[in-house]
């Protein structure tokens, strides 16, 4: 009888230290330990002029939350790490802005983190859905990603070079969620015979039959935070509008490849389990 019940106590006692360490790394590892996700793409449309540069992702920063100076100063730190050629945002630098509007404090913080961020050949942003709660906050945003040296491509298609006439093309489009997403405007005139990347912040946008994923090969957006929990077997325990059908890591859409990246800050609770934040690196090569 001792035995036994020795036996269902140190059960019971294994079991509470394995909840205590989950608990333990969502809280006070995993929201501020951010993950290089390295991806090798490769493509006979890549030009050579373009082979082996590097193009950075990150999205969601959900500043004066959460996520404060500290914690993403060492995010920016392993970012530069990368050696990126190319940053592009995905949206959504604050959160919650009506609620907790920034400070002229808090402006310069994030400005200045955001400045700091080195790419020879160019930094690019799209709006996210809480960037456009208002008037104000776009303005606000606008403003701090201009002075940070981002060129916002809301709706716009640009190509990027590197010391050629060869290019790659950047498609960026407008959130679905309190945005004015136009289609037709930057797929005016698109050719499949290039390397087009679009970057949009929500995506599930991607339903939106108006778009043709043939003309792209690959898709870089945010918005779902990966669901900051995701379960393996059950998956995101936090869905949101806008990244339902799309929730978390990489989707195969014909030729198409969507990624959906974990983004950096966090929403409501500040845990997150098996979704660390993400900072996702593209090393193009071109192939013969």
């Amino acid at each position: 009888m001792v035995k036994k019940l020795v036996k269902i106590v140190s059960v019971l006692l294994l079991f509470a230290l394995l909840i205590a360490g989950v608990f333990f790394y969502s809280i006070y590892y995993s929201v501020d330990h951010v993950k290089l996700v390295n991806e090798t793409i490769s493509s006979t449309k890549i030009p050579t002029s373009m082979n082996d540069i590097k193009i950075a992702f990150i999205s969601d920063i959900k500043y004066h939350g959460f996520m404060k100076k500290e914690r993403l100063s060492t995010m920016m730190e392993t970012l530069e790490t990368a050696g990126a050629d190319i940053v592009i945002f995905g949206g959504d630098v604050f959160t919650s802005f009506e609620e907790q509007k920034p400070d002229s404090q808090t402006v310069r913080e994030i400005t200045s983190l955001l400045q700091n961020i080195k790419a020879p050949l160019g930094k690019f942003a799209v709006l996210g859905d809480e960037d456009l709660v208002s008037k104000e906050a776009k303005q606000k945003v606008t403003t701090i990603l201009y002075n940070s040296d981002f060129e916002i491509i809301t709706n716009k298609k640009l190509q990027i070079r590197n010391g050629s006439k060869d290019s790659i093309t950047l498609i960026g489009l407008d959130s679905m969620i309190n945005g004015n997403p136009n289609v037709s405007k930057p797929f005016d005139n698109i050719s499949s015979d290039e390397f087009n990347i679009m970057v949009t912040h929500c995506p599930d946008i991607i339903n939106n039959n108006e778009i043709n994923t043939k003309y792209l090969d690959i898709i870089l957006s945010g918005h779902s935070l990966g669901g900051q929990i995701y379960l393996p077997l059950i998956g995101a325990l936090q869905k949101s509008e806008g990244a339902d059908t799309y929730s978390h890591g990489k989707y195969s859409i014909n030729e198409t490849k969507l990624y959906v990246s974990n983004g950096l800050g966090t929403v409501n609770m500040d845990m997150r389990l098996f979704a660390r934040p993400q900072l996702l690196i593209f090393r193009l090569v071109h192939e013969n």
